[in-house]
């Protein structure tokens, strides 16, 4: 939930329509609607009444429980007893959250400086139902919403958006928090009425629009260890029409995680922060244009993540790295030394990232808008790892991945009946093409085994992928009464995949290592590899397939406007992910769309309490997914390892989301907020895949398995998040001095949907992250002693817990478990001084 007053965001000005049309927020009215305030729709479709009622009647009981007499206006004179909101344009245009007949959680630039969002890993702690959890490669997050994640070779499910542009790689969002406006989460089926389809929600990070004033800051920042911030702003008028604002970041930060014995060859530290980016944006203002264009560029080079081995043991053909000389760590220290061989992989993740988009608001009319975005982006991404830990080779992992993507997204609106009926009209394409390639040196510890040597066994993969996606949506949104109200709408998506791969191999050589991802005489062309594709060339190495999807999405919503303060909601939404194609996974080509239903009904309240200021706002859904995509892992006996996507038939999810704020004294101000999930596989069939395959044999064969009944990654049952905000009653004139403290709770995490067939010595452990409790602070002091400069004292996971964000089992084929720890206590301070 926010803080920053309707009447002061700029945003208003920027994203509403400035002729009092339909993009305009008003005021409530005395019967207690918002004149304008649009109801997201998708088409009224078909549903399944039995849970419908059971979500309407939830719904309408909750509505009973809140007497009359709470939900009332604060007596005249008490405004400043309010509670704050925040605008949000999760439909295209500025709203009051507390308006929308969505579940959406927002953070305005206040809460994320005082709740110490560093970076997106952060986010999670301060965002009531979302998970964050870690790649096994490159340490780049994965994002959870309500049992559906953004796993790799999974595209969507949770959409993540830069402004209005689909962000194509979730690193580019990791350290994105700086000249922010607002961060809007959004639960649920989106992408009826912009952007890309989704099945899990979105997260959308917007940044701060020129002004019409000159001025800025300059931020400087120290911390434990060794973390240097800076941070910039410039905002230049040029005159009434034309602005610009020109920001930037640069952090730099020693690893946590130490090496002692890394001699030069490996970093003596990893897990550090070497980063910086930089933001351009322009905003033309003429008559009815309103004209936005942002260019951003993200620039990294860090050591590989601290992945430290926790258990050593035997692997499927037998080998045990802890036998030759592999050992295990902790949270603070690994062992990764010199490569036996003399050949070593430096070990980094490097990123170089840009992105252009520019947007164009016309009213035509009144009554008549026109909206376009267009993007472009790019995104390379290196690493560079030894995720095993060690220095034996395991599975070392060299991977570069190119992406450029172009999207444009459309929209017509149009209000009638004095803005009681508003429709919109609109199409969106996207063009991504993606290039990687990986080189791995394997199994070292095989050959130092059985051979005495220290030698492996190389493996190439090379990819271009390409998705071409197109959609039209229509909307339409209907005030029935001034307190009643409907919207529905349906969208249409077209999507084609394409893969051209190339694929060798060599076994008992030296190692190779850097971006050679094509086939040589060193390491020829393996034919094994390419022999499920229908359309090859041997001779060339190259092999490739492609298929198409379509599908519609749609979306339902009936609202009631019980007072002023009073929103409830009842919605059915179905969404749609796209299927795809599988590479190094020979058993399954290709996988099928994913779609899901859900039922949600929702109340949010702003009432009084003790004759002080509450807002609640629960939601309760159920949701139902067919076919859903879900990643795993196998290995050959060939020495080839894999990745891929498939899917499982069917999975349950329903739960509660519940959000609470009160003031119970002037100054203070407490947040909380629980989360209850429960997701459950009903039909989950995994094929037998590895070993040889044929699905039949194999040392390293994952044979079939009936996983029905199992909870999907990344979803835990129970999260809870809370703060205490305290503003000190201290002379205006000596600025303005606030501690906000802040918790995060979460229960126990599956780190794979994939585990049970794995080497049961080790045990399930391997496959969970355990449940923690973190903490955080910060003393914050605006315009010390009335001056242009402010300051800041914080301290994240201050009781300095030790918890896990990722954890990788690879006992079967390697016989090794590795996990990434979460940030130790972290503190820092920082000085702003504006101008």
């Amino acid at each position: 939930m926010s803080h920053n007053l309707i009447s002061d965001c700029s945003c208003l000005r920027q994203l509403a329509g400035r002729k009092g049309g339909r993009n305009a927020i008003r005021s409530p009215d005395p019967n207690g609607s918002f004149g304008t305030n649009n109801r997201r729709g998708e088409a009224l479709m078909r549903v399944n009444a039995r849970y419908l009622a059971v979500v309407s009647l939830t719904t309408i009981a909750a509505i009973s429980a809140v007497d009359p007499a709470l939900a009332q206006k604060a007596p005249p004179g008490a405004s400043s007893d309010q509670l704050d909101d925040i605008v949000v344009t999760a439909r295209k245009i500025a709203e009051s959250s507390q308006s929308l007949p969505i579940t959406v959680n927002a953070l305005d630039s206040k809460d994320i400086a005082r709740k110490v969002v560093l970076n997106v890993q952060d986010l999670q702690l301060v965002t009531p139902g979302l998970t964050i959890s870690n790649n096994a490669t490159g340490g780049s997050p994965v994002f959870a919403i309500r049992g559906t994640a953004t796993e790799i070779g999974i595209d969507g499910g949770v959409a993540l958006y830069f402004n209005d542009v689909p962000l194509i790689s979730t690193v580019g969002m990791v350290n994105a928090f700086y000249d922010v406006s607002t961060v809007e989460v959004l639960k649920g089926p989106q992408g009826t009425q912009f952007g890309t389809n989704t099945t899990g929600g979105t997260i959308t990070v917007r940044t701060n629009l020129p002004t019409k004033d000159v001025e800025g800051y300059l931020k400087a920042g120290y911390g434990n260890y060794n973390r240097r911030e800076l941070e910039g702003v410039v905002n230049l008028p040029v005159n009434d029409v034309l602005s610009f604002r020109v920001a930037g970041n640069y952090v730099k930060r020693d690893g946590y995680v130490n090496n002692p014995v890394g001699a030069g060859a490996v970093p003596d530290r990893l897990s550090n922060e070497n980063h910086y980016s930089l933001r351009g944006t322009m905003l033309m203002r003429s008559g009815p244009v309103e004209s936005v264009l942002i260019v951003d560029y993200y620039n990294r080079d860090e050591a590989q993540p601290g992945y430290v081995p926790l258990a050593f043991g035997p692997s499927a053909l037998g080998v045990n790295p802890a036998l030759l000389g592999g050992r295990t760590g902790n949270r603070s220290t690994v062992y990764m030394g010199p490569n036996p061989s003399g050949i070593q992989t430096p070990s980094f993740g490097k990123s170089d990232l840009y992105g252009v988009q520019h947007r164009v608001n016309i009213d035509v009319s009144d009554n008549l808008t026109f909206r376009n975005v267009i993007g472009f982006r790019h995104d390379n991404n290196t690493t560079s790892e030894e995720p095993s830990g060690t220095a034996l080779y395991i599975v070392n992992v060299y991977n570069n991945t190119k992406i450029d993507q172009w999207n444009d997204d459309v929209t017509l609106r149009y209000s009638a009946l004095e803005n009681r009926l508003r429709l919109s009209l609109g199409g969106y394409i996207s063009l991504q093409d993606k290039t990687q390639g990986i080189n791995v040196n394997a199994v070292q510890s095989l050959y130092e085994a059985f051979f005495g040597a220290p030698l492996v066994t190389v493996i190439r993969n090379y990819e271009r992928h390409k998705i071409n996606s197109k959609a039209v949506y229509f909307n339409g949104e209907f005030d029935i009464t001034r307190t009643l109200g409907i919207s529905g709408g349906v969208r249409y998506n077209w999507d084609h995949v394409s893969s051209r791969v190339s694929a060798s191999q060599a076994n008992g050589i030296l190692p190779i290592v850097g971006p050679k991802f094509l086939p040589d005489a060193a390491v020829p062309c393996t034919a094994l590899a390419l022999a499920g594709y229908a359309d090859k060339n041997l001779d060339l190495c190259f092999a490739r397939r492609a298929k198409s999807f379509k599908a519609p999405s749609w979306n339902i919503v009936l609202t009631n406007k019980f007072s002023r303060d009073v929103l409830a909601y009842i919605k059915a939404s179905h969404g749609y992910l796209a299927g795809g194609t599988n590479f190094t996974i020979r058993e399954v080509p290709f996988f099928e769309p994913e779609t899901t239903t859900m039922f949600e009904g929702g109340l949010k309240a702003d009432w009084r309490l003790g004759g002080r200021p509450v807002r609640t706002n629960v939601a309760v859904y159920y949701g139902r997914t067919t076919n859903k995509q879900v990643n795993y892992n196998a290995n050959y006996d060939d020495g080839f390892s894999a990745y891929g996507v498939f899917n499982a038939a069917k999975l349950e999810v329903y739960g509660l989301d519940l959000e609470a704020r009160y003031s119970p004294l002037p100054h203070l101000t407490l947040d909380g907020s629980y989360n209850y999930i429960h997701a459950e596989f009903k039909d989950f069939r995994f094929p037998a895949v590895g070993g040889n395959g044929d699905g039949k044999t194999g040392a390293t064969l994952v044979p079939a398995v009936d996983l029905s009944g199992a909870t999907p990654a990344q979803t835990p049952k129970h999260q809870v998040n809370a703060a205490i905000t305290y503003e000190w009653p201290v002379d205006p004139k000596s600025g303005v001095l606030s501690t906000t403290i802040s918790g995060y709770y979460t229960s126990t995490i599956s780190q794979t949907n994939v585990f049970a067939p794995y080497n049961a010595s080790f045990g399930q452990k391997y496959n969970e992250l355990k449940g923690y409790f973190l903490a955080s602070a910060s003393l914050n002091w605006k315009h010390v002693l009335g001056s242009p400069v402010s300051g800041q004292l914080w301290v994240r996971n201050i009781f300095d817990k030790e918890y896990i964000t990722f954890q990788n089992a690879q006992f079967q084929a390697f016989g090794y478990s590795t996990a990434l720890f979460g940030a130790p206590r972290t503190f820092g301070a920082s000085a702003t001084i504006e101008f």
